[in-house]
């Protein structure tokens, strides 16, 4: 796993405006297979995630322990992607979310998480 601060620009800028704060980028890929795993754990600090699937098959994401590839948001392969945001999903993107592949894998799935954090100085 690897966690980014994003370098000062407009992007960056603008994100801590509508969140009201910094935020942090950590990515990681994950390993998906033919059976659920969890792709990304809950965080109630999540302000953004996106998904994108560097793998031959489709994988598909849940926030229901029993994706499945008819239970799941279909992530096609090479490239497909699933964006979430605080802004438009509300809750949902801190939401601990589980995935599967359409085949028997492993196949790789690329998580960025953006999480939101406050700055609280030392008393004195």
């Amino acid at each position: 796993m690897s966690s980014q601060a994003p370098r000062q620009g407009a992007a960056l800028e603008y994100t801590q405006k509508v969140l009201g704060g910094p935020t942090v980028e950590t990515d990681k890929v994950v390993s998906v297979a033919n059976t659920p795993i969890v792709a990304i754990d809950g965080n109630g600090d999540r302000v953004g995630l996106i998904f994108v699937n560097l793998g031959t098959s489709d994988i598909f994401i849940n926030i229901d322990p029993a994706v499945s590839t008819t239970n799941g948001i279909d992530i096609t392969a090479n490239g497909g992607s699933a964006t979430l945001s605080v802004v438009y999903d509300f809750t949902l993107v801190t939401r601990r979310w589980y995935a599967i592949a359409a085949a028997a894998g492993p196949f790789s799935l690329l998580v960025i998480e953006y999480s939101r954090f406050a700055f609280t100085p030392p008393a004195g």
